[in-house]
């Protein structure tokens, strides 16, 4: 155990010297992907830059994966244990890199570079796989359907934030698309002739508001009218809505999709329109391990890293993860990179993405997870406790 110990404290040394070498490149990328956004499935520039990197790195890496052209998984040593670092790197439409996925994509990469650096005569295997499409394309529910985690010892991932938490929870979500479709008419002239599509949305808003009394606490319902109608003196119809349903728990979410199913069909009956409602991508709640979120822990603490307690409430998104999660020992905690009271999904976060101060935390964020992948791929002990600890959370064995 003592000469166990011995070699993950001198790797993690190795770690922090390895970074520091590594830092200066890596602001360069962060900065590169902060200045192109592309958005989810378009991250072509991006995955090229994160991809020839690690392959610069003597990483194999192999593009395209479950069919998603800007995916990928690039791979160091082979057999067991088997760890892997994930990086997402897609923007949000018009706010650019307002999720700082542009740090998380080089938290991967530098973490992964590092680790294999760290370890020359590794015995096992190092990955990153890029996930793209996580802003509502689901990158990493595709990738887990075809079997892209399967057999990892632990998934790392890490979210910029404007406090450190060793883990925050996240919501399950399903995406709906709504239409409805009535008849055009003037809207002066003959207004008695037209069915408005546009009624039956907002009809539909005022349904999903006035349930918002019922519902249960954790849930939520929201959307924007993604098509309202050609002229204001034409009656719409046409008109449609996106809309997110999220829930802490599953069957909660399941008993929510089906209410809003009726609040859809309610609006059409209600206005006399015909209505079409297509499911799109859900995530699953996120559940992430306990024996690895200690094990971040101790690194945090060793590093001095400064972390808070979530409050009970509030400040919970949804991430394709979840999916991860539901397979294999997951981490997913988040890292301050500004000032307290910048929320992620706006203009100031955006610009938060690429300050100075978030580049300092691309050195720190690797080192700590990297630090947390060598203790995984050097304590044997650890990942039986990982393994132990997923089925004791989710009730199975890891896939």
């Amino acid at each position: 155990m003592a000469a166990e110990q011995a070699a993950v404290e001198a790797a993690k040394e190795r770690i922090a010297r390895e970074i520091r070498a590594l830092h200066p490149r890596l602001i360069e990328m962060s900065h590169a992907i902060h200045s192109n956004p592309e958005v989810k499935f378009q991250e072509f520039k991006t995955a090229a830059l994160l991809a020839a990197e690690l392959e610069k790195e003597g990483f194999s890496v192999e593009r395209g994966v479950a069919g998603l052209e800007t995916a990928f998984v690039a791979t160091w040593g082979q057999g067991e244990p088997k760890v892997a670092f994930l990086a997402e790197y897609d923007a949000l439409e018009k706010l650019g890199h307002a999720c700082g996925h542009n740090l998380m994509a080089v938290w991967g990469v530098g973490s992964g570079i590092a680790l294999k650096r760290a370890l020359p005569d590794l015995k096992g295997t190092i990955q990153v796989i890029g996930t793209p499409g996580e802003e509502g394309g689901g990158g990493k529910v595709i990738m887990a359907k075809a079997g892209v985690f399967r057999g990892l010892d632990a998934a790392i991932i890490m979210h910029p934030r404007d406090s450190t938490l060793l883990d925050r929870g996240s919501l399950a979500v399903t995406h709906f698309h709504v239409e409805y479709f009535g008849k055009s008419a003037h809207a002066s002239t003959y207004p008695e002739k037209g069915i408005s599509a546009l009624d039956a949305v907002i009809q539909l808003f005022n349904g999903a508001n006035a349930y918002r009394q019922m519902m249960k606490p954790g849930t939520r319902v929201h959307g924007i009218i993604t098509h309202g109608g050609d002229a204001p003196n034409i009656v719409p119809n046409y008109a449609a809505a996106q809309f997110l349903v999220r829930a802490r728990e599953q069957q909660d979410l399941e008993e929510l999709e089906q209410r809003f199913a009726q609040m859809v069909e309610g609006a059409s009956l209600q206005t006399g329109t015909q209505s079409k409602l297509t499911r799109g991508i859900s995530y699953k709640v996120r559940v992430c391990n306990r024996a690895m979120i200690e094990t971040l822990r101790e690194n945090m603490e060793a590093l001095g890293i400064p972390y808070e307690t979530p409050p009970e409430e509030g400040g919970v998104g949804s991430s394709d993860i979840g999916d991860v999660s539901q397979l294999v020992p997951t981490i997913h905690p988040y890292f301050k990179i500004c000032e307290k009271g910048i929320p992620g999904h706006s203009p100031e976060f955006a610009v938060a993405s690429a300050t100075e101060y978030a580049d300092g935390t691309i050195a720190s964020g690797c080192t700590l997870l990297a630090c947390t992948g060598v203790d995984v791929m050097l304590r044997p002990e650890l990942r039986e406790r990982l393994r132990a600890t997923f089925r004791e959370q989710l009730g199975r064995e890891p896939q």
